[in-house]
């Protein structure tokens, strides 16, 4: 009984990962770094991103691995989220902190609207707790959405909050759909 109830609790809250005991602190002048301050981005080539190119853009960040079956099904809704607000001034970032061939293999096998990106700094530095996590920063740089799991990213209800993230006046307090 108590390990059907586990392993029901795993499954739907995405593909676990498993934690350090030991946290990496990082400190700059004595201050811990802020989560973005730790997302660290490059695309399969090596070339990091410039966090100063996606000033007034929302930045929709989804962590993700190759083993990991929700990330992988759902990836084509963040695909077509992406063809859907390709013109909407938002920054899809879909990464994984494997290893750049690994992610390579598999960007070969699948097509999709986005580019994949490596993380640098690891899911476990991140405090990324299971996968698929995905993250959303507004226009004017803060941490507006965190959510582990999978959703359909390209539904009507999806979309438009994600849009919400873009107002500039108003709330955008991001709450769960």
């Amino acid at each position: 009984m108590t390990t059907t109830f586990l392993l029901g609790v795993f499954l739907l809250s995405g593909c676990g990962s498993s934690t350090t005991t030991e946290e990496k602190e990082e400190r700059v002048a004595g201050k811990e770094l802020s989560l973005i301050e730790k997302f660290d981005f490059e695309d399969l080539e090596g070339n990091k991103i410039d966090w100063v190119d996606t000033k007034g853009k929302v930045v929709f960040i989804n962590f993700w691995a190759t083993w990991c079956k929700p990330c992988i099904k759902e990836m084509p809704s963040i695909s077509e989220a992406n063809n859907q607000l390709k013109d909407g001034n938002v920054l899809f970032i879909v990464a994984s902190d494997e290893d750049i061939e690994k992610i390579k293999k598999f960007d070969s096998k699948r097509k999709y609207s986005f580019p994949l990106m490596r993380s640098v700094t690891s899911v476990f530095d991140l405090d990324i707790q299971a996968l698929p996590t995905t993250i959303i920063i507004d226009k004017k740089g803060e941490i507006v959405f965190n959510e582990i799991g999978t959703r359909d990213w390209a539904s009507e209800k999806n979309i438009t909050l994600i849009k919400s993230f873009s107002v500039t006046n108003g709330d955008s307090s991001g709450e769960a759909l």
